[in-house]
């Protein structure tokens, strides 16, 4: 998978439910993305929230760190429509 794509993947990853970035590190990891390291996938989150296509905030729990949890904005699935609806001309 090209790197360039990698925004869209999280994207569809935040359309099914808010996540943190571990969680996501995983996923990918489960999909057979190789070399994405959280050096790679923070400051590509920051970017993708400073656009408005995601938010994020700390969630407190009960048991170890807060974690910030990232979540899709309605202009973050209008992206997400766009991109899959420039790929479907290409089916």
């Amino acid at each position: 998978m090209k790197r360039s794509m990698l925004p869209v993947v999280l994207l569809s990853f935040l359309a099914e439910k808010p996540e943190h970035g571990y969680s996501m590190l995983a996923k990918l990891e489960e999909l057979g993305v190789p070399g994405i390291k959280s050096g790679t996938l923070y400051p590509l989150l920051r970017t993708m929230e400073e656009s408005g296509d995601i938010v994020s905030d700390w969630q407190i729990t009960a048991r170890g760190p807060a974690r910030k949890i990232f979540e899709i904005t309605k202009q973050g699935h209008q992206t997400l429509k766009s991109v899959k609806n420039w790929l479907e001309q290409f089916n």
